[in-house]
């Protein structure tokens, strides 16, 4: 009797122990308490939604990132946080851009802005000289690639640039092209001035997704294969290179629960925008072969607050799901509120640096743009 209340004991435990192995995850984002501190100028106005870091051909690291309507792109010591050096584009004569709305930074040689003025891509040298015009056009399908591409780190849709290609997102803009039939990407050859747009759709999307009329995604290129994770939907899309095959992949988060449904006009707009639940950004870590999906669960913010013009500090509430290198979930990590901003990160060899410029209420400095660093760790079971 003795023997067969063991076995039934050992047996509950090795239940217990794979019920829990298989509803739980086995990776985290740990915080370590590594901050880098980066000073502003008294000029800059905090926006980093243009905001990228990069080696030179010495290996010497890189922060550099857009002043908002301003001409001004500053460049800082990624080590030692130290400022370097600031490119103030001209506005007006043979290299003026007049006013850049978007920005992406491969290298020092590989600088492009975008401006409204110019509907295309420039590629300017730390001189400020505008040293390639990259323009758009009409496909051969006979789409009008739209001018209103802006780079940006959030929403990440940077350009990605293979064999002297580049490839760029576009927007879905119904009065200009019927947004089920808007290519989500096109591709321009930089050498024969022509550009193709490639047969993925924001069709992709379903009814009840295209209902909410937010078509916002981000889209990362992993060396052989574009992803793509919208705002609205909990599946992210894999494509290859050319876009002709394309799978869905459900990354769910455990911790959006609530529906994600269409934002209200009203005076409470911009609270109504940081608090309704979706999915955010997706980036790569190429460093340890994962993804990090940014998650917004449904919140409450104070009404006492104009909430007009915060959404450059992220949202107070958000978690990052982990996924292998196969899309498979391995962690999600549910941050603490009203200490992060969640729109502005970047992936190193260290870890992965989530900005600490959660400013809606507390009134932190603007003097400083801080980032903490955090480390994927092993889940001890």
């Amino acid at each position: 009797m003795k023997n067969i209340l063991l076995l039934l004991l050992f047996c509950v435990l090795i239940s217990c122990k794979n019920e829990k192995s298989s509803n739980t995850y086995s990776y985290n984002l740990k915080a370590s308490e590594i901050i880098k501190s980066f000073v502003l100028d008294s000029d800059v106005k905090y926006n980093a939604f243009y905001l990228y870091t990069f080696s030179d051909d010495k290996g010497k690291e890189y922060l550099t990132f857009l002043n908002y309507r301003t001409n001004q792109i500053l460049f800082y010591d990624l080590e030692t946080t130290d400022f370097l050096f600031k490119l103030n584009l001209n506005s007006e004569g043979p290299h003026g851009v007049v006013q850049p709305t978007g920005l992406y930074v491969k290298d020092l040689n590989h600088i492009y802005v975008s401006s409204y003025a110019y509907s295309g891509l420039m590629r300017v040298d730390t001189t400020c000289h505008i040293i390639q015009k990259i323009p758009y056009g009409i496909t051969s399908k006979g789409y009008n690639v739209l001018p209103s591409y802006t780079p940006s780190s959030h929403p990440y849709i940077a350009p990605v640039i293979i064999d002297k290609k580049i490839y760029i997102t576009q927007n879905a803009i119904d009065r200009f092209h019927p947004i089920v039939d808007t290519p989500l990407s096109v591709v321009i050859d930089t050498v024969q001035k022509s550009c193709e747009d490639l047969p993925l759709t924001y069709g992709i999307l379903t009814e009840k997704e295209l209902a909410i009329k937010d078509p916002r995604f981000s889209r990362v290129f992993n060396g052989k294969e574009f992803i793509y994770s919208f705002y609205v939907s909990e599946d992210i899309v894999v494509t290859s290179v050319d876009h002709s095959e394309v799978k869905k992949i459900s990354v769910k988060s455990k911790y959006l629960d609530s529906p994600i449904v269409k934002q209200e006009v009203s005076e409470r707009g911009p609270q109504l925008n940081l608090e309704l639940a979706r999915y955010g950004d997706l980036i790569y870590d190429p460093y340890r072969e994962v993804y990090y999906r940014f998650v917004y669960p449904k919140t409450t913010l104070e009404d006492n607050i104009r909430w007009w013009g915060k959404s450059v500090y992220g949202r107070k509430k958000f978690s990052v799901i982990i996924l292998n290198k196969d899309f498979q979930i391995i962690g999600e990590t549910l941050f603490p509120e009203s200490i992060y901003n969640s729109y502005v990160f970047f992936v190193h060899k260290d870890g992965l640096y989530i900005s600490r410029d959660y400013q809606m209420i507390y009134g932190q400095s603007e003097d400083y743009m801080t980032f903490e660093l955090f480390n994927l760790v092993k889940d001890d079971f």
